[in-house]
């Protein structure tokens, strides 16, 4: 029995294929359902970097997925919504392939590691951070259901105060655990993520929702479609519509935001179809 590794979709956006396979994803007919473009996108990046295409490959592309089923159950709640950070997500694969192959849950992996030192050995300096493990759920959503009905799970998944998840999946031939989970929970001291969509891959409308992290401590915010030409310094609100271009492909959102005499930026991207 063994782990199945997962490969970044980082690697894939800085070679530039994500741009490549943007025509092609697009005109993809739009009532296929959301797991059947992740999966096809998933094909499409991974042959325009020039990557073997493997199972692995293609569960990365779900991760979107994962999330948007996450965070409309925190908005359910009346939670802020997560944004999917890769290193979160390097330090949770780490965790849920560690859970299958020693078929134990546990929080503590075989180098002695617990969360708080994955996290910060993947690149992410968090000043709050939770890890939540699952093993023997075949899906993400037996997990997610998991872990709402433990109420130690439960407190660290609907926690007002992240702003950021990384998740981790593994399966494979184990004698107690066949499928294993992670799911770690951060927040970065003055990163304030934007977030659209409830971090959905695309839409199919240029009127998108956007979240605002950090929106409660401003003064005033202020958005751009390019990062470039902005609009006027508004009151700061947490939940905002917004119109992308109507024109097929890739766009970014750019928001600024003024807290305590000081700007922070963010932004984030979602592909329209």
């Amino acid at each position: 029995m063994r782990a199945v590794e997962r490969t970044t979709l980082l690697g894939c956006y800085r070679c530039g294929a994500f741009s490549k396979a943007v025509a092609t994803i697009r005109s993809l007919p739009k009532g296929i359902g959301r797991r059947t473009v992740a999966l096809a996108a998933g094909w499409l990046l991974c042959v325009f970097a020039g990557t073997a295409l493997g199972e692995g490959d293609l569960h990365w592309f779900t991760l979107h997925e994962y999330v948007v089923q996450l965070n409309q159950l925190r908005v359910s709640f009346g939670l802020p919504p997560l944004k999917l950070n890769w290193a979160l997500c390097e330090a949770a694969q780490a965790q849920a392939n560690e859970v299958l192959i020693v078929q134990e849950c546990s929080h503590v992996d075989r180098k002695g590691r617990r969360a708080d030192r994955r996290a910060l050995e993947a690149g992410y300096p968090f000043s709050i951070l939770a890890e939540n493990l699952a093993a023997g759920q075949p899906t993400w959503e037996r997990a997610l259901e998991g872990w709402l009905n433990s109420p130690s799970h439960r407190m660290a998944m609907l926690a007002p105060d992240y702003r950021e998840v990384g998740i981790g999946s593994a399966w494979g031939t184990g004698k107690r655990f066949t499928h294993a989970w992670a799911q770690v929970l951060g927040t970065r001291r003055g990163v304030y993520p934007l977030i659209i969509e409830l971090d959905a891959l695309w839409t199919d409308s240029p009127r998108v929702r956007l979240y605002v992290h950090g929106a409660q401590y401003a003064s005033a915010v202020r958005f751009s479609n390019d990062g470039e030409q902005w609009t006027d310094w508004m009151p700061p609100k947490e939940w905002m519509d917004w119109e992308l271009p109507n024109e097929p492909g890739e766009h970014t959102v750019f928001v600024q935001l003024r807290i305590r005499g000081r700007i922070y930026e963010s932004s984030d991207s979602i592909l329209l179809r």
